[in-house]
């Protein structure tokens, strides 16, 4: 028995009903059995109150949040971030709203973070029926706007990390507009975790109002100066999407998942799930514009693996790659272009 499932560290006077507990869920997933054991363990191991507190607050805020989104789970979701304290006749205000509006009419849901300013124009934009909102519990209390007050789609988070999770593991694109310090977090953290291959891709669109510089400074100055110092990788400027038009914006998203549908890692391997198999050509195509950042292999088309995959994905055609793990950032790349093949091929636009 592995240390992960062994009960040698569980108290004597439990490790039955823990035993019995493991056994009543033996046909089910091995995860459900790893966290019964790692609750055991944490209220055992003789931490101290604050700590406990602080865990258990998480783990309800975590079920909570999978409370609210898991019947969503078939929709697209876009989260937008951006300044509480933006005023509702700010042309920016307005700008966030029409995104919000656009992405509805589009079929995303919206996600904020519930309070005032920009968030409250996204889920104005949206309505209350296609939006969420996750606010955080803050000494100054953080109301929820009126929009999402008294919505199924709304809940608090104690802690910002336990709020950030759901804000990325739930969407399907993001929408930058101008903010404060809150904002420039979510910012780093979202191009961190695609960076860093721990997101699955997604577009990032930095949006302003027509006439604003708010993000110009940031993606002429900042994001050079970082490849020029050799911070980042050229590739990582990729990762965004700078824009003051909401069609434009909206199209960098909606676009996105033209053909692409999905992302998982099987073992060494990186999948993408197609809606729709790419023809041999198309697939030459992409590996020879791409084969420079495979650590092994080449780009492969693969149907009906791995076995264990989600059930409802199966019928998918997927992409099966050996991507080197130091170039995850390129990941969108692949992605769009292998939507242009596919539409050039349909649609006769490249």
């Amino acid at each position: 028995m592995s240390k992960a499932t062994s009960l040698d560290d569980i108290p004597a006077e439990i490790r039955g009903h823990v035993a019995q507990l493991l056994s009543d869920f033996e046909q089910d997933s091995p995860y459900k059995s790893a966290l019964i054991l790692e609750t055991m363990r944490l209220v055992s191991d003789g931490y101290n109150n604050v700590d406990i507190k602080m865990l258990s607050k998480m783990l309800a805020e975590l079920r909570l949040g999978l409370d609210v989104f898991t019947p969503y789970q078939a929709c697209r979701k876009a989260a937008i971030f951006g300044s509480a304290r933006t005023a509702a006749d700010d042309p920016r205000y307005e700008q966030a709203r029409a995104c919000a509006r656009s992405l509805k009419d589009a079929g995303f849901m919206i996600i904020t973070g519930g309070g005032g300013g920009m968030m409250q124009a996204a889920n104005e934009g949206a309505g209350e029926q296609n939006s969420f909102a996750i606010n955080i519990n803050l000494p100054m209390e953080q109301q929820p706007n009126p929009v999402m007050v008294g919505s199924p789609r709304h809940f608090y988070c104690q802690y910002f990390f336990t709020r950030k999770v759901f804000f990325l593991k739930e969407s399907d694109a993001v929408v930058l507009t101008p903010g404060g310090f809150g904002t420039l977090d979510e910012t780093f953290e979202t191009l961190t975790l695609l960076q860093t291959g721990r997101n699955p891709p997604l577009p990032v669109v930095m949006l302003e109002a027509p006439g604003d510089d708010y993000w110009g400074p940031f993606m002429k100055s900042w994001m050079r100066r970082l490849v020029q110092d050799g911070l980042i990788d050229p590739d990582d400027t990729h990762l965004l999407y700078h824009t003051d038009n909401v069609d434009a914006a909206v199209a960098h998203i909606r676009d996105f998942y033209l053909n692409y549908h999905s992302f998982r890692y099987v073992g060494k391997c990186i999948l993408l799930r197609l809606l729709a198999p790419l023809s041999d050509d198309a697939l030459n195509r992409l590996n020879a514009e791409f084969s420079d950042v495979l650590s092994d292999g080449k780009i492969e088309q693969v149907f009906h693996w791995p076995k264990s995959d989600d059930k409802c994905y199966q019928h998918l055609p997927r992409l099966r790659m050996h991507l080197d793990r130091s170039r995850m950032n390129v990941l969108s790349q692949i992605i769009r272009r292998m939507n242009a093949l596919y539409q050039f091929e349909h649609n006769g636009e490249s």
